[in-house]
């Protein structure tokens, strides 16, 4: 998806000092590369398993035993929350991959892996139902003129810029960046996962929904407090 608005990114990190990047990333070139190599076989992995558990538990249309069609609210958060979703997890890869602070590679890990299942559980639920895993209409699901067509960026997800640029960074630059948009993105799926947990008539969406909103507030006080340590000011909230 492309948009041309891009959410500003704040000024007293626009350039990157070489002396933060990691001194040792020629070196370990060749064995990080291994770890993304065994990383990707177990997203997958990992992809399939939640895929699996989506159809265990939605093998009737819902966990709690009904066989009624599953609302527009169920497909479209599922549908649009899983697109949310992936661009999280690759922000959160790199991060883990590219970080020199354990604070934060732990921190991008619980954020590419849950999520990474999460993405698997929904598609899961998608196949199911024979719905498209991707919304022609995304957000309209949320109520009359909520809709942004299926190209548009959802609230608090990067523009592509944001995401070439953050795919350049090392050590704090990287952090600070990394941080500055997963705070807004997670800003930006609340009111998402809010709405689908109010809303949604399948059980396991409404339960997976009220996990999302519980987990992303939590960690969005964290990052707020990590991002602070570091000297960064968040970006300003998207607007919905």
């Amino acid at each position: 998806m492309t948009a041309d608005a891009a959410t500003r990114v704040d000024p007293d990190f626009s350039t990157v000092d070489d002396d933060v990047a990691d001194d040792g990333v020629d070196q370990n070139r060749g064995g990080r590369g291994l770890r993304r190599a065994l990383v990707a076989v177990i997203a997958v992995a990992a992809l399939v398993l939640a895929g699996a558990l989506g159809f265990v538990l939605n093998g009737d249309g819902s966990s709690s035993g009904s066989t009624a069609k599953p609302s527009a609210v169920d497909v479209g958060f599922a549908q649009d929350m899983s697109t949310h979703h992936v661009q999280a997890v690759t922000m959160a890869g790199y991060e883990r991959d590219n970080t020199t602070s354990p604070a934060m590679r732990n921190l991008a890990f619980d954020i590419e892996s849950g999520q990474q299942f999460q993405v698997g559980e929904m598609q899961g639920w998608l196949d199911q139902w024979g719905e498209s895993r991707n919304n022609p209409d995304q957000m309209a699901w949320m109520g009359s003129g909520m809709g942004i067509g299926s190209t548009a960026l959802m609230p608090g997800m990067a523009t592509p810029a944001q995401m070439s640029r953050l795919e350049t960074l090392h050590g704090k630059a990287l952090d600070i960046l990394f941080l500055q948009l997963m705070i807004h993105h997670h800003q930006g799926g609340l009111p998402m996962a809010a709405y689908a947990r109010d809303h949604a008539t399948n059980a396991s969406v409404v339960r997976l929904a009220g996990a999302m909103y519980t987990l992303q507030s939590n960690e969005l006080v964290q990052m707020e407090q990590m991002l602070r340590g570091l000297g960064g000011t968040m970006l300003p909230p998207p607007s919905h």
